[in-house]
């Protein structure tokens, strides 16, 4: 019995696996039928499971049932959950879309207030607050390049992008602060070429990971 093994329905899946994988690597010559199939069949199992989850978890819980069952305080979240949806759902009409203007910009306005805080009390404080402790440490070439690499790169959005967006004319810059531009640019280069080439070996992981699947499978059939 080889290590792969597989029953009935597995190897049902796994077939599928492999059929869906050929048919997205079939993008390497281009835009084709099969991978066109791939991605509708992704959007279209993605878009299922988020309607289900969404259904059951939020939908059913937390608008039905208290509807239902739920005391006055629950009832009357319900009622509003219910009156932003159903207003939602007005934007599908050219006629009535005014009337989702407001549950909109509710739902935006909530979206950016968690975005903000989210970003303020897990992002910022945590790095200020790491970038705090190497100078605490005393490590002295660490908080030297961080402190660099921070004040050139706010200097460089602040004063060279604003500069060179701004349609009005303003006064060339000095040298120096020409320079310290450059300095910012070079140390963002080098962070989107870490981030860019964390993301070209998480595909490459990816990739090897479903040459292996597809190897093994292949080995469990033949070998079986």
């Amino acid at each position: 019995m080889s290590a792969f093994d597989l029953s009935t329905l597995d190897l049902i899946g796994a077939l599928l696996g492999f059929v869906l994988t050929i048919f997205i690597l079939s993008y390497i010559w281009g835009d084709n039928l099969l991978f066109r199939i791939a991605t509708h069949l992704f959007v279209g199992v993605a878009a299922g499971y988020v309607a289900i989850v969404v259904i059951h978890n939020i939908i059913l819980p937390q608008m039905i049932w208290p509807l239902m069952d739920g005391d006055r305080n629950e009832k009357i979240f319900a009622i509003l959950c219910l009156v932003l949806g159903v207003l939602m759902l007005t934007k599908i009409s050219p006629r009535l879309n005014n009337l989702g203007n407001p549950a909109i910009a509710y739902l935006v306005g909530v979206g950016a207030a968690a975005a903000i805080g989210g970003a303020v009390i897990g992002t910022i404080f945590p790095q200020a607050s790491a970038s705090m402790s190497v100078f605490i440490e005393n490590n002295i070439f660490d908080a030297f390049w961080i402190l660099v690499g921070t004040l050139t790169t706010l200097l460089y959005f602040q004063f060279g992008i604003r500069r060179k967006n701004s349609e009005d004319e303003e006064p060339q810059s000095p040298i120096w602060m020409e320079t310290i531009g450059k300095v910012g640019q070079f140390f963002i280069a080098v962070t989107l070429g870490a981030l860019f080439s964390g993301v070209y070996l998480a595909a490459i992981t990816a990739l090897i990971e479903r040459a292996s699947y597809i190897w093994n499978l292949i080995r469990s059939i033949f070998l079986a």
